[in-house]
């Protein structure tokens, strides 16, 4: 969701707190986005990527592809 709004591209890894006290966001609050770490075959992300049928190499490619899109 915080990917999204910030209008985010790739992958990225959003750090929340949840408050009962902060009025007007039923206790969530976004910390921070940042990208994701590790981009090695063991790495979360490639390892999220081979469970969802995406091969490492498949991964590489459409992040680069997504990275040097105009938009």
């Amino acid at each position: 969701m915080a990917h999204n709004a910030l209008g985010c591209r790739g992958v990225t890894r959003s750090d929340f707190r949840h408050d009962g006290s902060l009025p007007g966001t039923q206790g969530l609050a976004c910390l921070e986005v940042n990208t994701q770490p590790g981009m090695t075959e063991t790495s979360l992300v490639p390892e999220l990527a081979v469970h969802a049928g995406i091969s490492f190499e498949a991964l590489v490619s459409w992040m680069v592809e997504d990275a040097s899109l105009d938009r």
